[in-house]
């Protein structure tokens, strides 16, 4: 199956095999330069995000597709699908932007800073395309916004038995030339046992991404 079409229909088992040829070091090391596992502030402290620990083969495919014991926050996964519209540089991500006085004079200002290179520019503009795919002919069709290129990917994220599932969107807009970032997650039960991310998390990244291009 070809890696484009396996992202378009959000299909497991193609990343599943991946993830256990990679084995566990070299997908937990690819993670860690996306930021995965380390300590982030912005100042504040904020939870971190892993991606489990060292189990068997059938532990490790389920870890490859986003299940198992991945933990990952929002902002985590904002910062990756930031990173891929960068060329592959992951920067530092901040909450406040400027401290002005009361005469609006700028006392102090955010400066942008790389925190890590995740991956090559090549291999960045590969996924961002593929990413546009699963917007334009996969599993994210509602994330579309007329002549604006956005990439994308869903996510539908079990929990516990009994529960409803997550439901995961990261994005990016424009795609050739990105000015905005969005992760959204969809809360187990938030949505009915029925939600998804291409149904229930990409339209709200579209009304999110629609809001700061057109402001």
């Amino acid at each position: 199956m070809p890696l484009v079409y396996a992202l378009e229909r959000s299909c497991n088992t193609p990343f599943g095999k991946i993830g256990m040829d990679l084995g566990y070091d070299r997908m937990a090391e690819q993670a860690a330069k996306f930021g995965v596992g380390k300590p982030l502030a912005i100042p504040m402290s904020v939870s971190g995000s892993d991606v489990g620990p060292k189990e068997d083969q059938a532990a490790l495919a389920q870890a490859s597709i986003g299940q198992r014991s991945n933990q990952m926050t929002p902002l985590q996964m904002a910062m990756i699908a930031a990173g891929i519209a960068n060329d592959g540089k992951v920067m530092k991500p901040y909450l406040v932007q400027k401290i002005t006085d009361a005469k609006n004079d700028t006392i102090e200002e955010a400066e942008p800073e790389e925190l890590s290179e995740a991956v090559s520019s090549e291999t960045a503009a590969k996924l961002r395309q593929m990413m546009v795919s699963v917007v334009n002919n996969g599993t994210a069709s509602r994330a579309q916004i007329s002549g604006v290129e956005v990439g994308g990917k869903t996510g539908t994220a079990q929990t516990v038995q009994g529960k409803a599932p997550h439901a995961w969107f990261i994005s990016f807009a424009p795609a050739q030339d990105p000015q905005v970032a969005v992760a959204v997650i969809v809360e187990s039960g938030s949505a009915g046992t029925d939600a998804s991310g291409g149904q229930t998390a990409a339209p709200i990244a579209k009304a999110v991404m629609e809001a700061v291009l057109n402001k």
